[in-house]
């Protein structure tokens, strides 16, 4: 597999060094399309994954929409995919928890599911207790930031999510008092499960929606443990003001891995370091594996791009007028790694930026966002699903980027102006 990964990253096997210095990304993928092959996952009557799974929930604070798909390499090979997220919501906050577990490690998956049931349900528990129990903590997270009043609400919501992180980790440890009880387990992997088999990311936000002077703005608490990108952004800013990042991937002890929830990442001094708190006027808050957050690296100023692609994609919806029929360059269509092989069109903000993908050229592509409904999938009478959710899960399991493969989550809150208190 591995030399099958080379070769879908350079293509020097099939097409000969010159011939692939001079193909396209497009070209490239087109070529390569072919040798991807999709097989069901193998059950050697261990915990499986679905191929994909998604939800969507509304509420008065806003929406939540979340979808998991099994990447192109997990297809290839008849594995499992590694990804989980969770999401739960409370009278003040909307909650999200995504997690990725280890490629290397066989039963990673149950780790990153654990984790992201356990986490979310805690997170739900504990916040709305906060908020029931202390009445003037709303209060408080709109003073002054640099007053006491802010920093005693900031550290009550900010301690919270970092228990859950602990959570997450106690989760993973129950989770394998129960399978090392099962036999097929020791079976599958040829000797008793350990706790590292379940080693899995940890990304996990509270957004919680403000009034400040009559103004809305969104008061944010994330940690993030390991690689992926938690990010928010104001969808109304201009370039240089709409984007902040939110949470920094970490690095293992070599290039190229990555650190995983452990007893010492969450513990009290580790998880304090990976905690980050923002209060902005947000109206989007995006949580993602390295499967999505690789594909729009750097995430400054890439993420402006993943956002313009889900309002492309019908995920998001535009701002301003949407009028138009569908202008040049057309959505460009794949054929799936599925059974049917069926093709799906997607448009690409890259399309848009023909070949400048300079951070220049993206913000410039983003202060015009407003004028690129023309070059949606819904200005060519193009959907991918009936819903938000079926139409990211739909996105995220065809969306082509060169040297791609792995497992995509993401969990994208979109927030509802309230009303003055």
């Amino acid at each position: 597999m591995d030399n099958f990964v080379n070769d879908t990253r350079d293509t020097t096997e099939k097409t000969g060094q010159s011939e692939a210095l001079r193909l396209s990304d497009r070209e490239v993928m087109e070529h390569t399309a072919s040798i991807w092959q999709y097989k069901e996952i193998v059950d050697d009557k261990t915990e499986l994954h679905t191929e994909s799974h998604k939800k969507r929930t509304v509420c008065p604070l806003g929406e939540i929409t979340a979808a998991r798909v099994r990447g192109k390499k997990h297809k290839h090979e008849g594995t499992n995919c590694d990804d989980y997220f969770e999401t739960a919501v409370t009278d003040d906050c909307i909650i999200a928890v995504v997690c990725d577990g280890a490629g290397s490690r066989r039963l990673s998956r149950i780790g990153a599911r654990a984790s992201c049931e356990s986490a979310a349900a805690f997170l739900k528990e504990k916040l709305a207790e906060l908020f029931r129990e202390n009445p003037k903590i709303r209060a408080g997270l709109c003073t002054e930031i640099s007053s006491a009043e802010f920093t005693e609400s900031c550290t009550g919501i900010a301690s919270l999510l970092q228990d859950a992180a602990k959570e997450a980790f106690c989760a993973q440890q129950r989770e394998l008092a129960v399978i090392l009880e099962n036999e097929d387990y020791k079976a599958a992997l040829g000797r008793n499960p350990e706790i590292g088999d379940l080693a899995a990311t940890f990304l996990a936000a509270a957004a919680i929606p403000l009034v400040i002077d009559g103004k809305p703005q969104t008061f944010l608490a994330c940690v993030q443990i390991g690689d992926g990108c938690i990010c928010a952004l104001s969808s109304a800013a201009n370039s240089a003001e709409c984007l902040k990042i939110l949470g920094e991937p970490d690095s293992g002890a070599f290039s190229g891995e990555t650190d995983f929830l452990s007893e010492k990442s969450s513990g009290e001094n580790a998880v304090g370091a990976k905690t980050r708190v923002s209060r902005g006027a947000y109206d989007t808050v995006m949580l993602m594996t390295d499967g999505v957050a690789d594909d729009y690296f750097p995430a400054q100023p890439m993420m402006k791009r993943l956002y313009i692609d889900l309002c492309l994609n019908g995920i998001l919806p535009f701002s301003g007028e949407c009028k138009g029929e569908g202008e040049d360059p057309a959505p460009i269509r794949f054929n799936s790694v599925s059974m049917s092989r069926k093709s799906v069109a997607l448009q690409y903000s890259k399309q848009l930026l023909a070949a400048d993908s300079s951070s220049d050229a993206v913000n410039a592509l983003w202060d015009k966002r407003e004028m690129l409904y023309c070059h949606s999938l819904e200005a060519f009478k193009m959907s991918l699903g009936e819903t938000a959710d079926e139409r990211l899960e739909v996105w995220l399991d065809n969306y082509n980027e060169r040297g791609s493969f792995d497992d995509r989550t993401l969990a994208v809150i979109k927030i509802n102006q309230i009303k003055q208190d």
